[in-house]
């Protein structure tokens, strides 16, 4: 079988993804990472993992959800992983995210919540096995710890709460 898309295609993602995938991020723009068969071997060259715009990596999309705007888009990932690269390491700044305290308590960023973890000794949000509750967990337990101080644009006041709190 041919494999229709390869690393760099520029594609839009089907609005309808079907009943399975309703939540996956559907109707973007986004580019073809690879194939299962490129990443990993085998012969799946029906599924694709994709960097989604403004999003980042997913797997599991399926080539007939996948319509293609542009081949060899490789420049349009590389920027793309740029802009994100750049948008986390701005929201994983301390002063940036106690500058804008209110807007982080109503939605957090994922390198926001990772930087205010650090503060107290959580390096991994994630657990020792990855699992996607545990960092939602995580991810409250430290917003709610941090609501006070964000709530005041206090950095110095959790810094101080944080180097008393070490996990």
């Amino acid at each position: 079988m041919t494999q229709k898309f390869h690393k760099g295609d520029h594609v839009q993602v089907a609005k309808d993804l079907g009943r399975s995938m309703r939540h996956f991020t559907n109707d973007c723009e986004a580019i073809v990472v690879g194939s299962y068969k490129d990443q990993f071997g085998g012969s799946d060259t029906k599924s694709y993992t994709l960097h989604l715009k403004d999003r980042g990596q997913c797997s599991w999309y399926e080539e007939h959800q996948l319509e293609l705007i542009e081949a060899g888009r490789v420049d349009l990932l590389e920027k793309w992983e740029k802009e994100k690269e750049d948008e986390c390491e701005k929201k994983s700044n301390l002063d940036w995210i106690f500058s804008n305290g209110q807007s982080v308590i109503e939605s957090a960023h994922g390198a926001t919540i990772a930087a205010l973890a650090k503060c107290f000794g959580l390096e991994n949000l994630w657990g020792s096995h990855g699992e996607g509750f545990v960092y939602y967990k995580n991810a409250l337990f430290t917003l709610g710890l941090a609501k006070p101080f964000l709530e005041k644009n206090d950095k110095a006041g959790w810094l101080n709460f944080c180097s008393k709190l070490k996990v």
